[in-house]
């Protein structure tokens, strides 16, 4: 699914090979043309699943199934719906016999990024894994992803938090970024699970339990990715505080993090702006607030286990990620003669 413009304002629009077909949608109603391109898939395509052979499979076919018997129970239906109508424009009138070295790498350089190449040939992956399951399929294809991308080093200095926070403040249309980047400094909290906090338990996100000083990063019930879990976290008192008075000032509103009542579905803008204003750089993102704890966790000595279970880790993945940041864990070592 691709982006055109008419009127001067850019519309979402399914490509099927030759056939283009308009959703109607203005470029931010993404709900409403996912949607849109689920129902188109369902209409165009009726799979053939009597063909095992991969010669003879349609990765179209095998998309269209994925899209109809699982894409749901996924834990991010809408971000899957968007790698779908991306790999069916490039792949789907391919076989799987056609997943080859070669072709997964022409993918990559029209995604034009390897992380989000090697994300969408990993759902489709699971789609051939899926087909091969339900309806028999020969053999599957060895896929080539490209390289995972190497974990972010930059994390931000006391200063440059003070210096985010006073920008923040100085502007109405920013300081509704204060709430965010406290709670990702204070409890390393993803960004995308702040923006879906709310004060009270709910089904669609996180919650903040105040009598007990925890927040509860998932919802209800919620399905989450399983190499983003979101466990429940411990608040700092200094946290506490700042959560009591925020609950008393927004007077029965739903979201922790809010815009003039309104939950935020994105705060790009406004945070490029407020970052630039407090004279920090691109590679400052709403991601580094969680490396941020993470590297002043390791720098204060935390013990390995508890930091990873605070940022939902393992202590493997806390140990190989973070704590090169302290080179104290190596004393012992440095000792041995």
């Amino acid at each position: 699914m691709n982006s055109e413009e008419r009127d001067g304002q850019k519309r979402w629009v399914i490509r099927d090979r030759e056939h283009h077909q308009r959703t109607g949608c203005l470029e931010g109603e993404t709900d409403r043309a996912n949607q849109k391109l689920s129902e188109y898939l369902a209409a165009r395509y009726v799979p053939d699943t009597s063909k095992s052979r991969p010669a003879e499979v349609l990765i179209a076919d095998v998309l269209a199934i994925y899209a109809d018997e699982r894409v749901m129970q996924t834990a991010r239906p809408k971000e899957t719906l968007q790698a779908i109508g991306r790999l069916n424009d490039f792949w789907g009138d391919r076989t799987v016999s056609e997943v080859r070295g070669n072709t997964c790498r022409s993918f990559a350089v029209r995604r034009k990024t390897d992380s989000g190449a090697r994300r969408d040939l990993e759902i489709m992956r699971a789609a051939i894994g899926h087909y091969k399951k339900e309806y028999g399929l020969d053999s599957q294809p060895s896929f080539t992803l490209p390289p995972k991308s190497v974990p972010r080093q930059r994390y931000m200095t006391r200063q440059e938090v003070a210096a985010l926070l006073r920008a923040c403040r100085s502007n109405p249309k920013w300081r509704h970024l204060v709430r965010l980047i406290l709670i990702g400094v204070y409890t390393g909290t993803r960004s995308g699970a702040i923006l879906d906090l709310q004060w009270m338990p709910n089904t669609a996100g996180g919650w903040v339990d105040l009598e007990r000083g925890v927040i509860y990063r998932r919802g209800e019930g919620e399905r989450v990715a399983h190499n983003k879990r979101r466990t429940p976290v411990k608040m700092s008192p200094r946290l506490i505080v700042h959560m009591r008075h925020w609950k008393e000032a927004d007077q029965g509103l739903r979201y922790v993090v809010h815009y003039h009542g309104k939950p935020c579905a994105k705060i790009s803008k406004a945070w490029r702006n407020a970052r630039s204003e407090a004279g920090l750089g691109k590679d400052i993102v709403p991601h580094v607030l969680r490396h941020t704890r993470a590297t002043w966790m390791a720098h204060a000595g935390v013990p390995a286990r508890q930091a990873a279970a605070s940022l939902g880790l393992t202590e493997e993945e806390y140990e190989r990620t973070y704590l090169h940041q302290n080179p104290e864990f190596q004393s012992e070592a440095a000792e041995a003669y």
